[in-house]
């Protein structure tokens, strides 16, 4: 259930047209592979300090998103025992589809998206080893009232053939 609602977010973040704001210093350090922490559960944190990813994530570089999809996990210690669906976040380097979706502006506070005309705040909080990422203000119609947990992949991203027909609106894995 998380995956789906931790997907539903970066979807929602994938398609964004983000209102530029004035950037804060943690605003400006987004760049990078961000991916949810697989044993945080719907509005609690994560059980391990986020040691564990979820295989769907996003990669922010300058003012552009994109959707990626961890392609080669074999980890077996995933939620639900679903081989495959996760990776240790000390992995030296995993492969990924990716997926070009749109553009990206950070706020003073973390982001703004704006998605099927209607624009949402989100706040980012660091926590420990992790970012607590939530909706503030008023809730946009596709806007889950809920917190997420994302963390920085710092290994390296290997990407695979751009030709894999990978859509993260497919049902495949």
């Amino acid at each position: 259930m998380i995956r789906w609602v931790v997907l539903g977010v970066l979807t929602a973040i994938a398609f964004v047209n983000v209102k530029p704001a004035a950037a804060s210093n943690q605003a400006k350090d987004l760049d990078g592979a961000w991916f949810s922490c697989e044993f945080a559960h719907s509005q609690l944190a994560p059980e391990d300090g986020c040691k564990m990813l979820d295989d769907d994530g996003f990669l922010i570089a300058g003012n552009t998103i994109d959707h990626i999809k961890v392609s080669d996990s074999k980890e077996s210690a995933c939620r639900h025992e679903r081989t495959g669906n996760c990776f240790r976040r000390d992995q030296s380097k995993v492969t990924v589809i990716r997926d070009s979706t749109g553009s990206f502006l950070p706020t003073a506070d973390g982001f703004q998206i704006s998605y099927w005309g209607c624009a949402q705040d989100y706040k980012m909080d660091r926590r420990d080893d992790y970012f607590e990422i939530g909706p503030i203000g008023d809730l946009c119609f596709w806007t889950s009232d809920k917190r997420y947990f994302l963390a920085r992949y710092t290994g390296d991203l290997e990407f695979a053939p751009e030709d894999t027909g990978f859509s993260m609106f497919s049902s495949e894995r």
